[in-house]
């Protein structure tokens, strides 16, 4: 005769936290932050002729006259950010001094490092895969911390070294500079719940819903992004380059990059400084 025997509640319980995903057990921090967010009767009022105003941005093709620059096919990943629901993969635009830069950032930087700063909250960030086998996983740097070795080189090989093609920070294409909280990356992906759960709301919104909705998922946000000098530069920077990998050659590199420097002789909006003066 077969004994049933009955599993107690407590031990389930262990057996169910020991074998379930631990993305599964816990939120992003930018999707805890939009579900709790509260929203004032100004902010509602400016997404809402934010909304109205909006008008979807139409590529045309096969113009009668080719154009004289023609931009290569945008490249995609496998995994696509939330961000991109709405927004262009190359989404500055305001800023004509600027965007072409800011823009360059976006194949290597997650939106959510630069955009979701939440003053309370101490974040890491770590390389996150976009693309390939490891889609949607943590990427360990190309360099093992400790095993770096730089010599200063000669003369003659410091002048060869500029021709050297460079080894990417990067680990992989596609890769991501993403924050976490908790070991949890923050960012949420197009595929996940919450964000289908979004966009079907959006698809069948009025207006005014469309603006709440719009309200609350910028509202964890900070529009303007960090200063230049906040990651390139030497004090208390937003990134730890060199537990994302970086050499001591690339660190400096970063640090002391000429096209910063360049940005910060602007003092106002429309200050105008000439090309030639950039390697001064």
């Amino acid at each position: 005769m077969n004994k049933q025997y009955k599993i107690h509640p407590v031990f389930m319980i262990i057996l169910l936290l020991i074998f379930m995903p631990y993305s599964a057990m816990a939120k992003p921090l930018y999707q805890l932050h939009v579900e709790q967010a509260e929203i004032s009767d100004q902010d509602l009022k400016k997404s809402l002729k934010q909304v109205k105003k909006h008008k979807k941005i139409k590529i045309i093709d096969n113009l009668p006259v080719p154009p004289f620059h023609k931009r290569t096919t945008q490249q995609t990943t496998q995994k696509q950010p939330f961000c991109l629901t709405c927004h262009l993969a190359l989404p500055h635009r305001n800023d004509e001094r600027s965007r072409t830069f800011m823009n360059m950032h976006s194949r290597y930087i997650a939106c959510e490092t630069c955009h979701f700063r939440p003053e309370t909250v101490t974040m890491t960030h770590r390389w996150l895969a976009y693309d390939g086998i490891d889609a949607g996983n943590v990427l360990s740097p190309r360099r093992t911390l400790g095993n770096i070795v730089e010599k200063p080189p000669e003369t003659e090989q410091k002048h060869k070294a500029q021709f050297k093609k460079q080894v990417p920070l990067a680990p992989q294409p596609g890769a991501r500079i993403s924050p976490f909280y908790e070991n949890i990356p923050v960012l949420l992906f197009k595929e996940t719940p919450f964000a289908q759960k979004i966009k079907m709301e959006w698809k069948d919104a009025s207006e005014n819903q469309r603006a709440d909705i719009k309200a609350r998922l910028h509202a964890p946000l900070k529009k303007k992004g960090p200063a230049c000098n906040k990651c390139h530069g030497k004090n208390k920077t937003l990134l730890d380059l060199k537990t994302l990998g970086a050499t001591p050659a690339q660190l400096k590199i970063i640090q002391s990059n000429t096209i910063v420097r360049f940005f910060e002789r602007f003092k106002k909006k429309d200050d105008r400084i000439r090309i030639n003066k950039l390697l001064q």
